[in-house]
């Protein structure tokens, strides 16, 4: 009984802390005390695999949308089995790390080491719902240092005996979280435009592509108070010579209003030739031109796909960080603003700005979308950062 009521707990954890929410981010430090609490290790496992599954509720719809053309069924049964083996992936290293022993010197690198794994590769391939990003909630502009007092916090929370000594630490997070700074702003005229254009549908689609150029063309153009515009991920469809060649005469335009414009494309890795394999990058058009950033995560089954002739590349140890007009600018693309690792290796390289575009035509009706907007939030108040968002819907 005692291990469903703590598995009921950490999934009431998983569903609220990870929202549109962000000062309910903070709730995730709990899980950890749940997870310590288990009487077996297979209760351990359990409670962990339920946090997690909470979190991701909303792969199975956002699922079920992606994949429809297979049809309601499959697409459904699809998403659970997405949920149900991403959660056990998730869930393993609390599995392996468990003890019942409880003490200051065994909780000191069994907390630690599991949130490590969960946090680098391979595991961090689907390493959402991290409860070390609550340390943008309850210690904002900490830095470094916030990630070792989150971690510090849920050690505290897992050695104090006394029930009434947990919950004055946890009301002394709640203090930090509630009188803490926002996200800073971002630089005057770096602006992130959100589109309406659906679902992308592949790279024959050239008429709707070509809509969808001239609809961030005609927006640059019309924008008087801009220097940097960011557009949503893959709006700009496959880049070949018909792409850039459209792209000629507005850039020099651009180039003449001082101004650059941000979107996301497909890249063939072999310039010229209608390769099957591509990068996911962010092409930059106007005062900078050229590739930017080469997506690191892209998403696994319907961009990454190691097995199949046409997939995205990974870049899972790139910095994501570039210099534009003299600042050190991360991006983080779609999936990757879910994640832990991406951010980790790019705040390492000490950012002044995160841009943050997505494709969000899939999510926009599930949990998804609001995850990822307070996870991003939650990092640029922990570092404290900039961050400019762009999804399409």
């Amino acid at each position: 009984m005692r291990s469903f009521v703590l598995a009921f707990l950490a999934a009431v954890i998983g569903y609220s802390a990870w929202n549109n929410n962000l000062y309910l981010l903070g709730l995730a430090v709990l899980f950890p005390l749940l997870w310590a609490k288990a009487a077996s290790r297979g209760a351990a496992g359990f409670v962990a695999f339920c946090y997690y599954a909470a979190a991701a509720r909303g792969l199975v719809p956002g699922t079920q949308i992606f994949f429809g053309f297979f049809g309601p069924c499959v697409s459904m049964v699809l998403g659970f089995l997405f949920l149900v083996a991403s959660s056990c992936i998730l869930a393993m290293p609390w599995f392996l790390v468990w003890t019942r022993d409880t003490s200051p010197t065994a909780m000191a690198w069994r907390l630690p080491a599991a949130i490590i794994l969960v946090s680098v590769p391979p595991v961090a391939f689907v390493g959402w719902a991290n409860p070390i990003s609550s340390a943008g909630v309850i210690f904002p502009g900490c830095r470094w240092y916030g990630l070792l007092a989150v971690v510090a916090t849920m050690y505290l929370s897992l050695i104090l005996k006394r029930p009434s000594h947990v919950l004055v630490l946890l009301g002394l997070c709640t203090l930090s979280a509630c009188l803490s700074p926002d996200t800073p702003l971002p630089p005057e005229g770096w602006k992130g435009v959100d589109t309406h254009f659906g679902g992308l549908s592949g790279q024959g689609d050239f008429l709707r592509f070509y809509d969808q150029n001239q609809h961030m063309i005609r927006t640059a153009m019309d924008s008087k108070d801009s220097v940097f515009l960011l557009f949503p991920e893959a709006v700009a469809g496959r880049w070949n010579q018909t792409t850039a060649a459209l792209w000629e005469e507005p850039s020099v335009h651009l180039v003449n209003q001082g101004v650059t414009l941000l979107f996301g494309t497909e890249f063939p890795i072999d310039e010229g030739v209608e390769s099957e394999r591509y990068d996911a990058v962010i092409v930059a058009v106007g005062s900078e031109s050229g590739v930017l950033y080469r997506q690191r995560f892209p998403m696994p089954i319907s961009m990454w796909r190691p097995f199949s002739a046409r997939s995205a590349r990974i870049h899972w140890l790139d910095p994501g960080v570039f210099i534009l007009h003299g600042r050190r600018v991360a991006a983080l693309v779609c999936y990757e603003q879910v994640l832990t690792w991406p951010v980790l290796i790019s705040m390492i390289h000490r950012p002044e700005i995160i841009l943050a575009p997505a494709n969000a035509w899939w999510s926009r009706n599930t949990s998804i979308l609001g995850i990822q907007h307070t996870v991003l939030a939650a990092w640029g108040r922990l570092f404290p950062i900039p961050v400019i968002t762009a999804f399409n819907y």
